[in-house]
Order: structure tokens, then sequence, then C-alpha cells
């Protein structure tokens, strides 16, 4: 059996899944977590941290084999990546910090986070639905941002409550980034097959003019 290298088609095509894939799991541990908060919300946590880790590991992977063939797709497919990386590990060490850290983590991560996916929204094309919605997520990061100043959670179960509503919130938003990319893509689909049998018969013309 032969393998082929990864290309970024090959990725872009697997992206709108896993996206669906890991947002979909998010969302049901996270519902478990809420209704049964004093059985599973530390395992909850964990739980989430190590799909984000395990997932956000695969989109570095393919951003590092797609590097060579383009560099644009490599580098939105690796900050996808990488902010999933972090969320992971922000979520695994809420379980293990006092409170004060708790809140210092997530506001640094929130700040950061939303400028960044601001950043990778404005690098997908100006058309493109799926960068204003990254846009729009990442503006929704900063507004968080705030209000979780405003708030000023104190209590370590609030903390992690919070963590595991913006988890399920988290799961939402990449279910519906998912959806959106594969309704881009099931869009250009047609119109490119109908581009390259135009050229075909173009080149079939053009070949029997010749003869």
């Amino acid at each position: 059996m032969r393998f082929r290298p990864l290309t970024r088609h090959d990725a872009w095509r697997s992206i709108p899944q896993t996206l669906c894939m890991r947002g979909l799991g998010i969302v049901i541990l996270a519902a478990c977590g809420l209704l049964w908060p004093d059985l599973a919300l530390i395992v909850t946590l964990v739980d989430i941290a190590i799909i984000c880790l395990l997932f956000a590991l695969a989109d570095i992977f393919i951003a590092a084999a797609i590097r060579r063939e383009s560099t644009s797709s490599a580098r939105k497919i690796g900050a996808l990546g990488l902010l999933g990386l972090s969320f992971g590990a922000l979520t695994i060490s809420m379980v293990f910090m006092p409170p004060q850290w708790m809140r210092v983590a997530a506001l640094v991560w929130l700040v950061a986070s939303g400028m960044a996916i601001v950043l990778v929204g404005a690098s997908f094309p100006s058309r493109g639905r799926s960068g204003g919605m990254l846009s729009q997520c990442g503006a929704l990061q900063l507004a968080l941002a705030f209000l979780f100043v405003m708030i000023h959670p104190s209590r370590p179960d609030m903390m992690l409550h919070a963590g595991v509503t913006y988890a399920a919130s988290l799961g939402g938003a990449q279910v519906a980034l998912g959806l959106s990319l594969r309704r881009v893509k099931s869009v250009r689909s047609p119109w490119k097959a109908q581009l390259i049998e135009a050229s075909d018969e173009t080149a079939l013309s053009e070949g029997g003019a010749r003869g």
C-alpha cells in the first residue's frame, strides 16, 4: 500500500470534520459536567483538556506537513492548533491552581486568544464567511475578558463552573466553524468541476482545430 504526502487540499478537506468532532465532544462533556457538577466537574475539565491537546497536536502536525506547499494554509492551521494547545494547557492547569492564579491565567488567555483569533480571521479572504465568524469570535473573547474582570469570581467552584461553561460555548463555536467551512467547500466544488470541464472542452476544441 502506497502513502502519498499530505497536501493542503487534504488538510482543508479534513479540518471541517475534525472541528465538528472535537466541538461535539467538548459540548457533550461540558453538558455532563454542568448536569452533575459535584461528581464530574474536575474530570470534565481534564477530559476537555485532553481532547483539545490531542486535536491541537494533530493540527500542528498537519500544518508542518503542508508548510512547503502552502505557507499561508500552514500558518492558519498552525495558529488554530496553537490556540487549542494553549486552551488545553490552561484547562488542565486550572484544576491544580489556587483561585487567584486561576483568575490571572484565565484573563491573560482570554485577551491573548481573542487578539490572536481576530488576526487569524483577518488572514482569511475578505469575502469568506469563515473569516468573519472567526473575527466575531475573537471580539467576543475580548468582551468576555472585560466581563470576567467586572464579575471577578473568587471561589474555586465558580471558576471551574465558568471554565466548563466557556468550554461548552467554545465547542459550539467550533462546530459552527466546521459547518461553515464544509458549506463553503460544497459550494466551491461544483464551480471547480464546471471550470475544469470548460477548460477540458476548450483544450479539445483547440486540438481539433489544429488537427
